[in-house]
């Protein structure tokens, strides 16, 4: 089942936890998977989530995420 549909035990996620921290989370793995998909490419990684390149190196900086990690 799509985690979207499972619950908090199934899928892993805690109850209990902040709104801003799910959201700092789920934004935090959108990049992740976003940057891997771009194989590191920040710009072509901000256009696959709609977002501007200077956004997206903002969010990169806020989370501590190395690009180059992606690279390959």
């Amino acid at each position: 089942m799509p985690p979207t549909l499972q619950t908090a035990d199934a899928s892993g996620t805690t109850p209990g936890g902040s709104l801003r921290g799910t959201i700092n989370a789920i934004e935090r793995e959108l990049i992740q998977d976003a940057l891997k998909w771009a194989k590191g490419n920040l710009a072509r990684a901000a256009r696959s989530l709609q977002i501007s390149e200077r956004i997206m190196g903002l969010r990169v900086h806020k989370y501590g995420i190395d690009s180059t990690t992606y690279k390959s």
